[in-house]
């Protein structure tokens, strides 16, 4: 039988008001973190999570940039990402929404008994002039099982 274990929400902005935060080019940003409970969990333990953020772009050359989201066990971008998606920003749209879903399997427990996770943006830009803002929405959700 499967168990949650635990669910949270990292909330950047709910898009109602603009963040207007710079996003510093080719430097990954954190933007999001949370921490899941783990109490007594069963042999396999997995998690799913997605995330949404909105970019926008100003200064756009004729080629593509792109936002590139790297999602970390822990709470620093140290190691290796167990999840990494790319968007690009196209010239003539000058901003993205963009969502991920994504799951982590067979997570080891955690000797403290709090599963961190950790959610990096980096703006790519394909010209130094290129800016990238965040404007939120943002969000990034965790929810962890595991088997009885």
């Amino acid at each position: 039988m499967v168990r949650t274990l635990d669910a949270r929400t990292s909330l950047g902005s709910n898009g109602v008001a603009p963040l207007n935060i710079n996003l510093p080019a080719n430097t990954p940003t954190l933007v999001g973190i949370l921490g899941l409970n783990i109490v007594n969990p069963g042999l396999l333990i997995r998690t799913q999570f997605n995330g949404t953020y909105r970019i926008s772009v100003a200064n756009l050359s004729s080629i593509p940039s792109a936002v590139r989201f790297e999602i970390y066990r822990g709470s620093t971008n140290t190691g290796t990402p167990i999840y990494v998606v790319q968007n690009p920003v196209f010239p003539s749209v000058g901003s993205i929404i963009a969502s991920f879903e994504g799951s982590d399997y067979n997570v080891p427990p955690p000797p403290s008994g709090q599963l961190i996770y950790s959610c990096y943006v980096t703006f790519v830009p394909a010209s130094p002039s290129e800016v990238a803002t965040r404007v939120g929405p943002e969000c990034f959700n965790a929810v962890t099982y595991s088997d009885d």
